[in-house]
């Protein structure tokens, strides 16, 4: 069996065909197996980020709530310091009512010094 040069021709293009085909579907399973890592990629890059956000608003609930409770703190110890200074003033203020109420008792002295121009004449 003899083939003709047109007869070859044609298997030769045949197999050009076959094996253009075939490098274009690897390249496009290539390009594919590449858009599906970049995909996954995506996506985890995405939870990652989410999981970050989750993790700071929640530490940024605790700090409000923290700065809260602080504050809260700081105005009741005002609170608590400005009461303290009302009722030592008030003490204060009632202490000195008392001593202008109260006279001092006139003492006399238990013992009269002697001059001691009175003890040489003696």
């Amino acid at each position: 069996m003899s083939f003709s040069p047109l007869e070859i021709l044609y298997i030769v293009l045949s197999f050009c065909v076959l094996w253009f085909t075939a490098a274009v579907f690897w390249f496009l399973w290539q390009l594919a197996t590449i858009l599906k890592n970049v995909n996954d990629t995506i996506a985890d890059a995405r939870d990652k980020m989410n999981k970050i956000e989750q993790a700071l608003s929640g530490i940024r609930a605790k700090f409000d709530s923290a700065s809260s409770l602080v504050g809260l703190g700081a105005n009741t110890a005002a609170k608590a310091v400005e009461f303290v200074m009302e009722k030592k003033k008030k003490m204060e203020r009632e202490m000195e009512k008392e001593e202008d109420d109260v006279e001092p008792p006139s003492r006399k002295p238990a013992f009269k010094k002697k001059s001691r121009s009175a003890s040489r004449g003696k």
